[in-house]
């Protein structure tokens, strides 16, 4: 089975939820990264972000079997967030570690 590399973007305050939610269902390393988007299609923004204009994201990326990508998907859509999730996967090519 492939490793794919799943992404999930949602709004800073859901994180420690969805980060649990993750937890529950796989033991990989769940990497954050904060995240800010500028633009205008604010469909995910809160009434707040949407007067700012701006949105404060967060990434959640994990590198897991690609079987298990579903499991984690629905993982998320079961928690209880304030705001929806984007999400995507990749295909992982390569990757090793480098001391």
């Amino acid at each position: 089975m492939s490793d794919i590399l799943l992404t999930f973007h949602c709004a800073a305050r859901d994180t420690d939820i969805l980060v649990a939610a993750i937890r529950s269902v796989s033991d990989a390393p769940v990497h954050i990264t904060a995240k800010q988007v500028s633009g205008i299609d604010f469909a995910d923004a809160s009434t707040a972000e949407q007067v700012a204009g701006r949105l404060q994201r967060n990434a959640l990326e994990l590198i897991v079997e690609e079987a298990k990508m579903a499991e984690l998907v629905d993982a998320v859509t079961r928690a209880a967030r304030q705001l929806p999730v984007r999400w995507h996967a990749v295909p992982v090519l390569a990757r090793g570690r480098i001391a």
